[in-house]
Formats: structure tokens, C-alpha cells, sequence
């Protein structure tokens, strides 16, 4: 980053050499997001009886959401003020760094072994996906979560 250039609050958008406020790319691509979102839910018959109050429930609902969203996608992080430099070489970074590959060696062991023990059961045992898709996804949270508690604890 160059000398002249300043660093604000809310940054800027880079496009070829220029800059443009994040802003004001960002808010009225969210509300454009949000009117197509609302369009989106009156042909898919979601906004009810009523279209034109649900459109713009829909839109309303939805154009927040996806301006911080497209401020997400289009700011340079070099023209925030007070961004760091490189935020990936940070401790808490590593942390969550180990703690991912941990949780995802537990979930390739548990998933391994659920294999070896369904192959072995009878054919007419029932295996619920809806409930085990979900135990396996609050197994890696917890596995994730617990993992980055101690390598936080342990500095």
C-alpha cells in the first residue's frame, strides 16, 4: 500500500487502478439482492396470497443480509483502519488451524469405524439419516470446539 493512500473506516473497493467506496457498491447490491430474492419467492409461490406484501417482506428481509454480504466480497482489506497485515499469521489462528485438522481426523475415525460396524449388522436394522447425518455434525462441533477450548487454555 502506498503512502497517499488512506486508510477509512468502512475501506474501498478496488477495480483496476480505481477505488470506489465499499459502501457504496455494497448497499445497493444488497437491495438489488434482496428485490431479486423477493421476485425469487412470489414465482416460487413462497411470498403466499398476497405477492406484493410478500415481495417486499422478502426483500426487505433479505437486503441487509446480502449488503454486508457484497461489503464481504468487495472491500480491500489494505484500506480498513486498523486491519491487520496478515491476520493469518496470528496465534488464534493456529489454534483453530489444529483444532480443524484434529476434529477432522476424529470425524475420519468415527465415520471409519460406523462403516466397519454397519457392514457387520443385519440388512433390516434401520439406519436413520435424519438423525445420524445430524450426530455427525454435532460430533465435529463438539470435537472442534473442545480441541481449540484446550489449545486456547494451553497458550
Amino acid at each position: 500500500m502506498s503512502v497517499e493512500q488512506t486508510r477509512t473506516k468502512w475501506g474501498y473497493a478496488k477495480f483496476g487502478t480505481g477505488r470506489v467506496p465499499a459502501l457504496a457498491i455494497a448497499v445497493p447490491g444488497g437491495l438489488a439482492l434482496g428485490a431479486a430474492g423477493g421476485l425469487l419467492a412470489i414465482l416460487a409461490g413462497a411470498a403466499g396470497s398476497h405477492p406484493v406484501p410478500g415481495f417486499w417482506v422478502f426483500a426487505v428481509c433479505l437486503a441487509m443480509p446480502a449488503a454486508v454480504l457484497m461489503y464481504l466480497v468487495v472491500v480491500d482489506r489494505d484500506t480498513l483502519d486498523g486491519a491487520l497485515e496478515r491476520p493469518d499469521d496470528s496465534v488464534e489462528s493456529g489454534w483453530y488451524d489444529k483444532a480443524a485438522a484434529g476434529s477432522f481426523t476424529d470425524l475420519v475415525l468415527v465415520l471409519g469405524i460406523a462403516a466397519t460396524v454397519l457392514a457387520f449388522i443385519p440388512r433390516d436394522f434401520p439406519v436413520d439419516l435424519k438423525l445420524a447425518l445430524p450426530a455427525v455434525l454435532v460430533l465435529c462441533f463438539a470435537s472442534f470446539g473442545i480441541r481449540y477450548v484446550v489449545l486456547r487454555r494451553r497458550g
